[in-house]
């Protein structure tokens, strides 16, 4: 009597933790979902001995360093609309997880023929890079992206 007890209480025990799994599986969100979900804060900076240039858009706000070692960004420029839309389908169509893998096109940075830039997607506390590329070359993927940033930037 005691096993059949055991046994019954064991398998209600198993059947009701397997019940709470898929419920908590079902409502957490993974890294992919809410990638696709939220629209990531960006980073693009470039450096070279004569430039530099930090910007950050998040918020429908972008945000413009021209210095170096900035404690804060010194332009702070509400993007319209229309503009916003354009940079949130442009970044939706970003694969963040294949950021790291893109091919940069030109490596002129490595002579002093271009400044080096690197992008950077935050999204849902997790940082995505990119392998880093030549200021004004960026890789095909993000190019539209960059350049539509960059266009932004110019005053």
């Amino acid at each position: 009597m005691k096993a059949i007890t055991f046994l019954a209480t064991l398998l209600i025990t198993i059947v009701s933790c397997n019940c709470q799994k898929d419920s908590v599986s079902s409502t957490t969100l993974t890294p992919e979902l809410s990638m696709q979900k939220e629209m990531p804060i960006i980073k693009y900076e470039a450096n070279s001995r004569g430039l530099a240039l930090a910007v950050k858009i998040e918020n429908q706000v972008v945000y413009v360093s021209r210095v170096r070692d900035f404690k804060d960004y010194e332009e702070k420029v509400k993007i319209s609309d229309s503009d916003w839309k354009e940079i949130e389908s442009l970044t939706k169509a970003v694969d963040l997880s294949k950021v790291k893998d893109l091919k940069w096109p030109t490596e002129k940075r490595y002579y002093d023929g271009a400044a080096h830039a690197n992008i950077i997607f935050i999204s849902g506390g997790v940082e995505y890079p990119a392998n880093g590329f030549d200021h004004g070359f960026p890789p095909v993927e993000i190019e539209k992206l960059v350049n539509k940033i960059l266009k932004l930037t110019e005053k």
